[in-house]
């Protein structure tokens, strides 16, 4: 009987193991992977302890999770509860697991009951199922929890869930597998059934049901299987068996302490410890590989990763285990070497497949060496090490050794390794790999006087012969043997010349001293009969003193060249001699038979560093002489003919460390395999050279042929060894025809962008190289200019069959094109593109593409309205006659005219003063001769902040010429040679706001990243290093001036780019969209960066739609620009035939826009619809396009390919806001600034949720009550009175409360205390003061709101009635106010500040509402200068009303 039944699995339908009640053993099916076997025997006694874990995230509905908990609650009706019975816990998940109560909060039915009736929805985008497992582990099947585990009470679990889970829940199936938990899963709506398969114990403990309402309908068929496992008739026996880990594929090393220290007796319980834990995975080359390696003072490899490949060969090795001896031991020397010889793809790593490389070091002793340097090395490497210390070892040792301090394991004694086996086991089969942001380990750097940069410059010509290069071998080996080789100190470079010059080492090519004297003994001399020694200094320049090649003078490392030759040079020294001067060298010269003595002194940089010697052999008799300017000069300072200011000098430096470097390389079949060697060869070498990493330089790689394909974009490898290793599995892509336009494009679309790890918007320099072999078929030049324009400097590399003139056509310059006959000669042009490479900062590109839009059809290209803001302070009094002379070579490019361009000049210093008028002149002869009459004003200070309002407000005006209301471009240019003393931020924002494109020009000390910010774009931005260099740059300055188009969209109140918004994508999710539909998901990744998304900022939604929609995550999902962009980059195709957009715009309107979906209508937010189609509707989309529009959302609309104009403008807030591409390779030409629109705002902001009823408000004094008022207070009751007075005051028009303040508020009468007028007035003048020392204004803020401006208290804020708060301080607060003001800001409450005494506009414009709302005085009676002002303001204060 027993037998059959064995072979019964569980995977049987329920009813059949119903039926079967007397069904005594059967087995939980077995996985794949062997992970568990389980057998069923009949038991009598009913216990168990019962967890449910549902989803709570905002996948559910509110009506939909109340389904669910009345689900657990009918399952529970029916259990015998109790603590000697069934226990009961609830956890809720979402992002993260939320305990509700455990197995031992309640002890009877009613109690549990109770519980699950008040269970409150958790909410959040994620739902982290693998995580709450794990959770359940850890905090609730736990005895502490409740757990009855110990006393062999069922353990189980039930699992409700709604869609797939965000995260791998691999782990946490393992780990809840591994334990004996039976675990039943029930899926609704879009749960996963594989996934929910593979959560539950067995196939028949899943229950899957289309719709919550329908869980009713398994409730019978989980209560029937869990009385099973209650009543013991079901139990789980788990069994001894080899688990494999969870991602199946990993290497692990054993590095082992084996001193004598240890003794054999504990070695050998080291060996049974790792016998235990080889025994838990499958080994075999396609599973898990397994090495050992022992170590004391040296290292044993005792098998490598690939030398045993069973099971059984392992465990016959483990078993053969020696203790190698050793009285010391080296635990950094250990790491090292296994980082060297055994993470390696020849000693068996798999580290380049991706395979988890893990490392556990067992260690009984402290080392004596060093761990933290070899241990970081390994991190870098992304290795995962685990440290295991018994006795002696060192603690902090082995969290250095460790990835992370939770896998640091401490024993007392050998003997109790067995007690961590399974936490160490956990790791070893779960971690899937790491990502290390890795700074590279600092030592204690050494003294600048002992780092030095030293290059040999050395005469190989035939002339000098063979019989001195011996001699002069040894004199450099002897002066190496004396300097204090490393990286950290001296480094050596080494070049030989002739004719021509060729590097044997560079500075950074060896840092050991061993390393630098074999290199100089193999030396050969190079030959040649003619001695070209400038050029060779040149060379030197050019090659050896950069940064890539290891020059360190941007540390303030000296620099030394030391030129040993035997000959008279036949070309120029003087002049290279110079620029080494110049660079910072300080160069030596030994000079030997028929050395010139002059040619020596012109090219040292001293007389007395000039050696002469008449022979070779003699050259030693002067090592001393040459060594003590060597060892003791500092070096020459860097000069530069131009004037360079601090501060640029550093931004500089910090740019050139950065580049972003993108390789695209010829693929096609005209290259072949037989070339393909060679161009890889290159690409190593020139990423040898580079300084790579995450904030250093970064690079790319695309192959093409017809098309092209991205091997690795820039953010995908940060390290030099990850790079090289992807480059060398290179293989080459095919293909008959050479598209090199296409590959541009490609390029310039999909690599040079943000997501996919481009700097370019940081202002790093972007390059790109171009590596191709035959004629492009396709056309290379408007590519190349889109790629130019964008900033990016291409070198374009011809081999073979390539084109020049289409090389000529690709490359920024023609400088920047070499050429090669084959393509095993590319070294030959690599140090020449080097230089380059490593020079090169950047190029201004003015941009051509328009940076607004307008409604304004008719207005001319030529008409614009040009306002000159420049410098008259007294710095630039001398050269005010060259700034007159640019502006009159600017103005003579225009085309000056009353229906034309009209030109204004403004100077500014302290103050702002208009030189000339917009209306002024429509005449240029007229306007040319006020410019040459203008004078400087003077003054010291440079207010620009206050100079950049004074135009916004007074120049760029109607009453003073602008015509910004015709929709004529305004364009600002500052010119400026210092840095602003006051702040311009404000004033950059409001020329922003009122479209006013602003370009900069920087002269001497102009500050570069203030320019930036008030330039409208980095493109319309320039510098100059003097007043005589401002010509330089005006033909550049004409071409964006004259042409480019600035248009303007009117949007409705609210839409701004620094305002709240709601943003929603409904893209089409349709069948026709297909295989495309990436093109749709990397528009919304390119578009994300121009949000900035937060909790109390920008929030943003994705919905699919065909036939019907669907979220694909709501507004509140996510906080962060990570998270959106990681949800995005997982969408999939919804599909679907049909398209119904009108029933999708309602579908948002409903369910995503309003505020149960997460939207922030009520609280002032703008909303923004993207709508992304590519096909007609098939129902009728102007009744719902108009709803939407009614309820304030600001639809934009994008067709793709043939979709219906008009219904695009029927569905647009405006037909401006309608976008149409030919096809879905166009979508990323769409400009990435789709929501930077602008409106022109009134003086004060309000808040934009009303009606015209301007008699209806509530209005609340918040004032001061603190003994600081004094007599003050009257004035005070006085001010109050008077504002009440010109109020129509009652219970249906306006209402006044008033709450005084110091330590503590204090509410003197509510909004509905008093119903008019006359009462109002009597309640203030029997006000009296309060009295306190300090002032908390944040407590007052909470108190107002929770108690006054609330519906019992008689204020309407639910109401469409504008609610005011006045408040009046004398003092700053002595607690925190901003939570509070923004709290007061989203219940669109319009808070006004006046401060009397110390509260002056640095204490109120943080509290008021907006900065025009803040009324400062310094006295109390001065309070009544502005009452009149202030009444007017509330007065017309209003709130919006959406239909």
């Amino acid at each position: 009987m027993k037998s059959s039944q064995k072979n019964i699995k569980m995977h049987r339908s329920v009813l059949l193991l119903l039926a079967l009640e007397l069904v005594l053993l059967c087995f939980v099916t077995e996985t794949q992977q062997g992970k568990e076997s389980s057998k069923i025997r009949v038991q009598t006694q009913e216990s168990a302890d019962l967890i449910f874990l549902i989803d709570g995230s905002n996948n559910l509905s509110h009506d939909e999770f109340q389904f669910i908990r009345s689900f657990i609650a009918s399952f529970i009706e029916d259990l015998n509860i109790g603590p000697n019975a069934i226990q009961i816990a609830v956890v809720q998940y979402s992002n993260t697991p939320l305990t509700e109560f455990y197995l031992n909060t309640y002890h009877t039915r009613t109690e549990v009951l109770k519980a699950v009736k008040s269970l409150r929805q958790k909410g959040g985008g994620e739902t982290n199922i693998g995580l709450a497992l794990q959770f359940l582990i850890d905090s609730h099947f736990i005895t502490s929890a409740g757990s009855r585990a110990a006393d062999e009470v069922p353990q189980v679990m039930v699992l409700i869930t709604s869609r797939p889970s965000s995260d791998d829940v691999r782990s946490g199936v393992f780990s809840i597998k591994k334990r004996g938990t039976f675990t039943f899963a029930v899926g609704v709506k879009d749960a996963e059934a594989v996934e929910v398969k593979t959560i539950a114990t067995d196939p028949s403990f899943t229950m899957v049901v289309p719709d919550v309402q329908q869980m009713a309908s398994v409730q019978q068929q989980l209560m029937s299987l869990f009385s099973l496992v209650a009543k013991k008739q079901l139990v789980i026996e788990m069994q001894e068996t080899k688990v494999e880990a969870q991602v199946s594929k990993r290497d692990i090393i054993f590095l082992v302490d084996g001193s004598s220290s240890v003794g054999n007796a504990n070695f050998l319980e080291i060996s049974k410890f790792i016998l235990n834990m080889v025994n838990k995975f499958v080994i075999g080359p396609n599973s898990v590989q397994v090495a050992v390696v022992q170590y004391s003072e040296d290292v044993m490899t005792e098998f490598y990763l690939n030398t045993h490949t069973t099971q059984s060969a392992v465990q016959s090795a483990l078993k053969r285990l020696k203790m190698k001896g050793g009285w010391e031991v080296n635990t950094g020397a250990a790491l090292d070497y296994v980082f060297k010889n055994h993470f390696t793809r020849a000693a068996g790593s798999r580290k380049e497949d991706g395979v988890p490389q893990l490392l556990v070091v067992i260690t009984g002793e402290k080392s004596v060496d060093d761990v933290k340097l070899p241990a970081e090395t390994l991190k870098r490497a992304a290795v995962m090490t685990l440290a295991i210390g018994v006795k002696d070892a060192d603690l902090e040792q082995m969290k250095e050794i460790a990835i992370d301090p939770s896998l640091v394991f401490n024993v007392e004694k050998f003997q109790n390794l067995p007690e961590i086996k399974d936490r160490v086991l956990t790791p070893l089969s779960t971690l899937a790999g790491v990502i290390i942001n890795y700074e590279p380990p600092t030592k204690p750097s050494k003294k600048e006087a002992d780092k030095r940069d030293i290059v040999f410059l050395v005469d190989g010509s035939y002339s000098s012969g063979r019989k001195h290069l011996s001699a002069i071998k040894n004199f450099i080996k002897e002066t190496v043997e004396a300097l204090d080789i490393g990286s950290d100190a001296t480094q050596v470079g080494l070049v030989q010349y002739s004719d021509i010059s060729e590097t044997v080492f560079f500075l950074n090519t060896y840092s050991s001293k061993d390393d630098i004297l074999s290199q100089v003994r193999r030396l050969r001399l190079r030959g040649g009969t003619v001695l070209k020694t400038g050029e060779a200094l040149n060379y030197v320049l050019k090659y050896l003193f950069t940064k890539y090649s290891g020059s360190r003078k941007e540390e303030g490392v000296p620099q030394f060249l030391v030129l040993i030759t035997g000959g008279e040079s036949r070309d120029d020294v003087k002049q290279p001699s110079d620029a080494l001067s110049r660079a910072g060298v300080t160069t030596l010269a030994i000079g030997f038979e028929n050395a010139r003595k002059q040619q020596l002194k012109d090219i040292s940089s001293d007389p007395s560093l000039v050696f002469e010697v008449k022979e070779t052999h003699s050259i030693p008799k002067i090592e001393q002489d040459l060594l003590l300017p060597l060892s003791t000069l500092n070096g020459r300072t860097q000069t530069s003919e131009l004037p360079i200011s601090p501060t640029s000098k550093v931004k500089a430096k910090a740019d050139r460390i950065k580049k972003d470097i993108v390789f695209l390389i010829d693929g096609s079949i005209h290259v072949g395999n037989r070339n393909l060697p060679a161009i890889r060869d290159f690409i190593i070498s020139t990423i040898e050279t580079l300084d790579i990493g995450r904030e250093r330089v970064r690079v790319g790689l695309v192959q093409f042929s017809d098309i092209a394909k991205c091997e690795f974009s820039l953010n995908t490898y940060f390290f030099k060894d990850e790079l090289i290793n992807k480059v060398k599995r290179l293989r080459l892509r095919g293909g008959t025809e050479i598209k090199t336009g296409a590959a541009l494009d490609y390029v310039h679309k999909y690599i040079f962008t943000k997501y996919a790890g481009s700097r370019k918007e940081e202002g790093v320099p972007q390059f790109l190289i171009l590596v191709t072999g035959g004629r492009s078929r396709d056309g290379i030049k408007a590519p190349s200019n889109a790629l130019l324009r964008s900033g990016v400097m291409t070198f374009a590399i011809g081999a073979e069959n390539a084109v020049k003139q289409q090389l000529q056509e690709a490359a920024l310059d023609p400088s920047l094109v070499y050429h090669v006959e084959e393509f095993n000669s590319l070294p030959e042009v690599q140090q020449e593109m080097l230089v380059p490479l490593s020079t090169l900062n950047g190029v201004k590109i003015i941009s051509e593409m328009p940076t607004m839009k307008t409604i304004n059809e008719n207005a001319d290209p030529q008409e614009r309205d040009i306002v000159f803001l420049i410098d008259g302070s007294s710095r630039v009094a001398e050269s005010f006659p060259v700034v007159r002379e640019f502006l009159r070579g600017i103005i003579q490019q225009l085309d000056i005219g009353e229906n034309r361009s009209r030109v204004a000049v403004v100077q500014f210093s302290e103050k702002a003063r208009v030189e000339i008028p917009l209306s002024a002149h429509s005449a240029r002869d007229d306007l040319m001769a006020t410019v040459d009459n203008l004078r400087p004003v003077g003054g010291k200070r440079l207010n620009m902040g206050a100079a950049l309002e004074y135009v916004a407000r007074n120049v760029f005006s109607v009453a003073t010429g602008s015509r910004r209301d015709a929709g004529v471009p305004q364009i600002l240019v500052l010119l400026t040679s210092g840095k602003s003393k006051d702040k311009v931020r404000k004033a950059v924002a409001g020329l922003k706001r009122a479209a006013i494109v602003t370009f900069t020009i920087g002269v001497a000390e102009a500050d570069s990243q203030e320019l930036k910010e008030i330039a409208h774009s980095p493109n319309l931005m320039f510098a100059v290093k003097d007043f005589k260099s401002l010509p330089e740059i005006q033909d550049q300055l004409l071409q964006p001036l004259k042409s480019l188009i600035i248009e303007i969209i009117k949007m409705p109140s609210g839409i701004t780019e620094g305002h709240k918004r709601d943003v929603v994508f409904l893209i089409d999710g349709s069948f026709h969209v297909g295989t495309y539909f990436y093109f749709i998901r990397d528009l919304i990744i390119n578009l994300i960066p121009n949000f900035d998304i937060a909790k109390d900022k920008d929030q943003i939604s994705v919905v699919q739609y065909t036939e019907n929609a669907r979220i694909e995550f709501p507004l509140n999902a996510f906080t962060n620009k990570e998270e959106v962009l990681a949800a995005v980059k997982r969408l999939r195709l919804k599909g679907g035939s049909k398209l119904k957009t009108g029933a999708a715009l309602d579908f948002v309107r409903r369910n995503v826009f309003s505020k149960s979906g997460g939207g922030r209508k009520h609280l002032g937010c703008s909303q923004i619809l993207l709508l992304i189609t590519s096909g007609k509707s098939e129902d009728e989309v102007r009744r719902a396009a108009d709803l939407l529009k009614r309820t304030g959302v600001v639809p934009f609309t994008v067709g793709i390919g043939q979709v219906e104009t008009r219904e695009l403008h029927q569905i647009a807030y405006s037909p401006k806001l309608t976008f149409q591409v030919d096809n879905y390779w166009d979508l990323s030409d769409l400009d990435l600034n789709l929501l930077s629109i602008s409106r022109h705002l009134e003086n004060i902001p309000i808040p934009t949720t009303i009606s015209t009823d301007v008699d209806r408000r509530d209005i609340v004094f918040l004032i001061d009550g603190s003994s600081k008022i004094g007599k003050g207070f009257q004035v005070v009751r006085k001010f109050m009175a008077r504002i009440v007075e010109s109020f129509n005051v009652g219970k249906r028009k306006v209402q006044f409360g008033v709450v005084q303040f110091s330590e503590n508020p204090r509410t003197e009468f509510l909004l509905n205390t008093h119903s008019n007028k006359k009462k109002v007035l009597v309640a203030i003048k029997k006000l009296r003061l309060k009295r306190g020392k300090k002032l908390n204004i944040g407590l007052a803020l909470e108190h107002v709101m929770k108690n006054v401006f609330i519906s019992s208290a008689g204020s309407r804020i639910d109401n469409p009635i504008p609610q005011i708060l006045v408040l009046l301080t004398s003092g700053k607060s002595n607690d925190a106010t901003s939570q509070q003001t923004d709290q007061l800001r989203e219940l669109g409450i319009v808070t006004f500040g006046i401060g009397v005494k110390e509260a002056d506009s640095t204490v109120l414009e943080p509290l008021a509402y907006s900065s025009s709302l803040a009324f400062p005085v310094k006295t109390f009676p001065a309070l009544f200068n502005f009452w009149n002002q202030l009444q007017q303001i509330m007065k017309t204060v209003a709130v919006e009303v959406v239909d």
